[in-house]
């Protein structure tokens, strides 16, 4: 029996062994599609842009740092995207409070209104708010039907245009993550709030918003994110003379005919991008709550 024993020691070892290299070899096999998807759609495109920023007679680097359209831009695309950022967080955080405790008709038009804008393609949702901006469009038409302007509004291709319309676009990223965190709220916890007599404010301020601010975090990081690289709507409600930095790469390519230079700016731009989201993944630990 002793014998036998020893003899089946190593052999359940040996099994082991061999079940943890197949399931290594599984692993390997499993990385290679995310590996290579990585490698076609991010890495192949940067090589490209460093490439093309380096294939010129100049320093396009220092040229594209050099420009004072580019830095004015770039001052532009960070306002615009920490004032997006915020507004669309404080509606988002409100617009997935109000689908959680809302009644059931509520719920299914706030969703239905949220589905809707997520469908819908970002173009179409720009045009929409440039009919509503043109100096003559619906909101003057509202405006005027109530008595209360009768001269065309000044708001179309203005850095003021930019606004609503981006957080319009950018508002679902930001209600999705957090009304996942509304719904997996601890209800027993409003509850033990109330017997203590909080009162709705001290509640949503003391029990609710603790537990909800690692999404509304992760949320504003992803729009914000987005919102520094965003074309379509900067450059339609915005206008020529209020681009932002997507806006003056895509004048480099088009107009300038300065690919090199371009490139240059939207490695720069890229490498801005990554550097915030580094410094706001070690700060507010991002990358875990979307893990």
């Amino acid at each position: 029996m002793a014998v036998n024993g020893a003899l089946a020691a190593p052999s359940a070892k040996r099994q082991r062994r061999l079940l943890a290299d197949g399931s290594n070899v599984e692993r390997r096999w499993l990385l290679w599609p995310p590996l290579a998807f990585f490698l076609l759609t991010v890495a192949g495109p940067v090589v490209a842009l460093v490439h093309q920023a380096l294939s010129g007679e100049d320093n396009a680097f220092a040229e594209a740092l050099q420009s004072e359209v580019f830095v004015a831009s770039v001052g532009r695309t960070l306002l615009l995207a920490v004032v997006v950022t915020a507004a669309t967080v404080l509606v988002g955080t409100i617009y997935a409070l109000a689908i959680a405790v809302g009644p059931v008709w509520v719920k299914a038009l706030l969703m239905g209104g949220l589905l809707i804008s997520l469908w819908t393609s970002v173009m179409v949702r720009t045009i929409g708010w440039m009919l509503l901006e043109l100096p003559t469009g619906a909101i003057f038409w509202l405006l005027n039907k109530l008595q209360l302007r009768s001269s065309p509004i000044e708001i179309y291709q203005t850095t003021a245009a930019m606004y609503p319309a981006m957080i319009a676009v950018m508002l679902p990223f930001a209600v999705l993550p957090i009304l996942a965190a509304v719904l997996a709220f601890d209800r027993e916890q409003l509850r033990a709030a109330t017997i203590f007599g909080a009162g709705p404010l001290l509640t949503l301020g003391a029990v609710v918003l603790p537990t909800i601010r690692q999404a509304m975090i992760s949320g504003g990081v992803l729009v914000f994110v987005m919102s520094m690289g965003f074309y379509v709507t900067p450059m339609l409600l915005g206008g020529p003379g209020n681009m932002t930095v997507s806006g003056i790469i895509n004048a480099q390519l088009n107009t300038a005919n300065r690919a090199d230079v371009g490139a240059a700016m939207s490695l720069l731009l890229v490498g801005g991008t990554v550097a915030i989201y580094l410094v706001a993944d070690r700060l507010f630990k991002v990358s875990e709550r979307w893990g």
